[in-house]
């Protein structure tokens, strides 16, 4: 396991949702705000940091598993490059898996294939990425998790 040491500056981060970089208290956060506001950029900013610090096992979902390319698992590599560490990192782009050194992985899949998610064990952290496509049933099932 590696540690991994940053130096970032705040000006990378949207500033209306830098007071949230590192609260952790909720189980649930929602982050509102129009297209382009950055919200997805602030989420995956976010739970890079939170990976790098502890070991974490993100599941990252989508409503259908082919848009994860070009958007969170995009977003995640585009994190990792700003943060100077995608060098050492694992990147699978035919399973859409990210593995940082200290082992946090990355999951990238969609409710599209649902009993897929479901095998999934020991998730520390779930970003639901587009949650007003997704049912209260698909929540429901993620929240079990």
């Amino acid at each position: 396991m590696s540690t991994i040491n940053l130096s970032i500056s705040n000006k990378i981060f949207n500033d209306i949702y830098l007071p949230f970089l590192f609260k952790y208290d909720n189980r649930i956060e929602i982050y509102y705000g129009g297209a382009a506001s950055g919200k997805s950029v602030f989420v995956a900013q976010k739970l890079v940091l939170k990976a790098i610090k502890d070991k974490r096992k993100v599941l990252v979902i989508r409503k259908v598993a082919a848009t994860q390319k070009d958007s969170c698992f995009s977003l995640v590599v585009n994190t990792l490059t700003k943060f100077k560490i995608l060098s050492y990192c694992q990147v699978n782009k035919s399973t859409f898996e990210i593995t940082l050194p200290n082992g946090s992985v990355f999951l990238f899949k969609g409710l599209d294939d649902s009993e897929k998610i479901k095998s999934i064990t020991d998730i520390s952290d779930i970003w639901i990425e587009e949650a007003t496509e997704i049912t209260f049933d698909d929540f429901t099932q993620l929240n079990l998790r």
